[in-house]
């Protein structure tokens, strides 16, 4: 056992202890008490429920309006594509299409076999070394297969710019967003990374509309939430479809992980261990101008395997800087945030099991005691409220209108959410633990290659 990490393991333990003890009463509990896990669950989720409400409103009103009046930086967006000659020219055509000036694009081709290649190059007339005739600033790398993370570390070297985006290829930014960008990096020179608000897309599906709907108020409290994370300076996850670095912090920490399969989450731990024991006072930003459109899976097996890669690479980075938890050193990310990831860590277990007991009373006959049912109560009317302040926070943030069909949405959302794409989630996040514990975590496309015909370049 890593001595600086007794921390972890200790908070790790009792959590732990805590499931197993819920699991035995209930099979032999009486009362409220058979249903521990599920008391245990709602506790702690309503409390971090309205801890993040409360630190999104206050930062809200923590805002104000600055500008500056000139921004000397240079600006590299760096794309990495494999296999996504159907995405690219929506993604292309939104950076070109950009309020501000974008000084350099490269994107890297990790190793297609769709045509993408040979469509860049004719778009936009490139040269033998891959570079624009027509457009200044555009370059393309086209290298074999070795993963995204090494294909971003070879981009961003090649980068002219200060600033440094990675974009993935089917985000498409809107028309302000790189101005977002830029005014942010401008007005704080401590702010080391920073990531845009993305809202869902599923492309045509049988399921496409259910998922785009559940994952349209997914993200929404998601980035709503890292608003309050940034207020507290602990910020943890700035998502690699739409992020921003200075290149000095991806010198400093030697790019993006290659083993890593969430090289942007990994990327920013190591950002705060640096900042930490060196003392530079790094920050990390979610930009509320800096918005996107990305795909999102819309199909179950899809979802099922891009939650589960998500979560068993955070299990692997949070056990990798498991020595950082409640350590005073990295900040409030130490003391505050990577305790709560620990016990986040078990939540979706929690959670299943929680439904799964209710369903065995019910199969079992087992007598509801009242308290259940009113604790079960109580937290859809607790959630409901705060979601609709989310609502209300969100849509001030972002500067949108608020309407009654987004109200109505809102509420089925919240009111079907525990019955089927919150069990979706968690099924996610336990074969994540699987795949954590057996040391299996892979890639594959969230699309299937397109049918373009391959051509020889």
């Amino acid at each position: 056992m890593n001595a600086r990490a007794y921390r972890f393991h200790l908070l790790f333990g009792a959590v732990a202890a805590l499931l197993v003890a819920g699991i035995a009463l209930g099979f032999w509990g009486q009362g409220p008490w058979a249903w521990t896990i599920g008391l245990a669950y709602i506790a702690y989720d309503s409390w971090l429920l309205l801890f993040m409400v409360r630190e999104s409103r206050r930062a809200l009103s923590e805002q104000s309006e600055r500008t500056v009046s000139e921004d000397v930086s240079r600006l590299t967006v760096v794309i990495c594509a494999r296999n996504e000659r159907l995405v690219l020219p929506a993604c292309l055509a939104a950076l070109h299409a950009q309020t501000a000036a974008v000084d350099e694009v490269i994107v890297v081709d990790d190793g297609s076999h769709d045509g993408s290649v040979a469509w860049l190059r004719e778009t936009y007339a490139l040269d033998v070394d891959y570079r624009s005739a027509h457009r200044p600033g555009f370059r393309l790398l086209a290298r074999s297969h070795e993963g995204k993370a090494r294909a971003l570390n070879a981009g961003w070297r090649l980068a002219s710019g200060d600033l440094v985006v990675t974009l993935d290829a089917d985000t498409v930014l809107d028309s302000g967003a790189i101005a977002a960008v830029r005014q942010a990096f401008a007005l704080d020179r401590s702010l080391a990374a920073a990531c845009g608000v993305l809202t869902p897309a599923c492309r045509p599906g049988r399921w496409a509309r259910a998922f785009e709907f559940y994952q349209t108020f997914e993200y929404l409290r998601g980035f709503l939430w890292r608003l309050a994370w940034m207020r507290r300076d602990m910020l943890l996850l700035i998502s690699g479809a739409f992020a921003a670095y200075r290149k000095e912090t991806l010198e400093a920490l030697g790019g993006f992980h290659p083993e890593s399969l969430v090289e942007d989450y990994d990327f920013i731990y190591r950002l705060h261990r640096h900042s930490g024991d060196q003392g530079l006072g790094w920050k990390t930003a979610v930009i509320a101008g800096a918005r996107a459109v990305t795909d999102v899976p819309s199909v179950i097996p899809t979802f099922l395997h891009q939650r589960t890669r998500w979560f068993a690479g955070y299990l692997e980075t949070l056990f990798r800087n498991r020595d950082m938890v409640g350590s005073a050193r990295y900040g409030r990310v130490g003391r505050l945030m990577l305790p709560l990831k620990v016990v986040d860590s078990l939540l979706p277990i929690y959670a299943l099991l929680a439904a799964a007991l209710l369903v065995y009373f019910l199969v079992i006959g087992k007598h509801f005691d009242r308290v259940i049912l009113i604790v079960i109560a109580a937290k859809f009317t607790f959630d409901l409220a705060l979601h609709c302040v989310a609502i209300v926070l969100y849509q001030r943030w972002q500067g949108i209108p608020l309407s009654n069909r987004l109200w109505a949405r809102s509420l089925l959302a919240t009111l079907t959410e525990p019955f089927c794409f919150q069990l979706l989630r968690h099924a996610g996040a336990a074969l994540g633990w699987v795949a954590f514990l057996r040391g299996r975590i892979h890639w594959a496309p969230q699309r299937q290659p397109s049918t373009f015909p391959e051509t020889t370049t």
